[in-house]
């Protein structure tokens, strides 16, 4: 059986024997799948489940409580342009970005999402990623400079569901 397989039918058998953890799922309490999750389910043998694992197999940076909603029938996961697409418009909403700027970080998120290297070079603070063809459209560097609160709409980016499951991900490539 596949890993995704497996998972699937662990999980909805931990989710039979575990009363707590059946309620914070049909709460839809995604702090607490989180915690009951690490403490009582990932990292026991047979498979050794974890966050990064799951992002991996399923292909998708999604945040943990996702995976045990589909493995257990209650929503669909969503699709990486999906989360790439919240994530966008969340930070635009949060900082209140104006066009340009929305479509600059639209290009940043989806950069980051594809490329674990480039994700690498922005969780470093290199800028170079901006010289690539994306963003010279959008302006390129003169663009980014001119960004005001770049600083802080890149931080509010680098603690993203998004990019923190992103890194999960790459971290086992």
């Amino acid at each position: 059986m596949t890993f995704r397989g497996s998972f699937e039918r662990d999980v909805a058998e931990f989710a039979k024997k575990d009363s707590h953890f059946k309620n914070a799922v049909e709460d839809e309490d995604d702090d607490t799948i989180e915690t009951i999750l690490q403490e009582r389910f990932f990292h026991k043998p047979e498979m050794y489940y974890s966050s990064d694992k799951l992002v991996r197999s399923y292909g998708v940076p999604a945040p943990t409580s996702a995976f045990v909603y589909n493995a257990l029938g209650k929503k669909p996961l969503p699709t990486k342009d999906e989360l790439i697409s919240d994530t966008v418009d969340s930070i635009a909403a949060q900082f209140n970005l104006r066009y340009n700027e929305q479509k600059l970080i639209s290009a940043t998120v989806n950069l980051l999402a594809d490329d674990e290297e480039s994700l690498k070079k922005f969780l470093a603070g290199d800028m170079t990623i901006f010289t690539a063809s994306q963003f010279t459209q959008l302006g390129g560097l003169p663009a980014l400079i001119s960004f005001k609160e770049r600083e802080e709409v890149f931080e509010a980016l680098r603690q993203s569901i998004l990019v923190r499951q992103s890194v999960l991900g790459a971290s086992l490539s």
